[in-house]
């Protein structure tokens, strides 16, 4: 089983994939990293990077271009709303590939 900082750093690795359009890169590692989570928060995180190929995969990723928005919600939805280790890992993961996405069209 992963530790939640090899999954945070696959995470990071996974991430960096998608911006580059790496997209089989990105599944093939999601694949193998699966079964390996067992942890809410990991599978909190493993949901939103499925969420974020699939959408990337089908040429819509103008559906979520909007990282200032994304990133806002990262940021105020666990201040408003009590969120468990899956919508943590959901959410921190989201916001992750959002800022990316946001410092890489600067």
């Amino acid at each position: 089983m992963l530790t939640s900082s090899m999954i945070k750093e696959e995470v990071d690795v996974i991430i960096e994939s998608l911006i580059h359009t790496k997209l089989e890169d990105a599944r093939q590692r999601l694949t193998h990293m699966t079964p390996q989570v067992s942890s809410e928060y990991g599978k909190g995180a493993l949901l939103a990077i499925n969420g974020i190929i699939n959408v990337m995969e089908n040429r819509t990723p103008d559906k979520m271009a909007d990282s200032d928005k994304i990133l806002r919600a990262v940021e105020r939805l666990p201040k408003i709303e009590m969120i468990d280790d899956l919508d943590k890992g959901y959410l921190q993961t989201l916001g992750k590939w959002a800022k990316r996405v946001k410092d890489s069209s600067k």
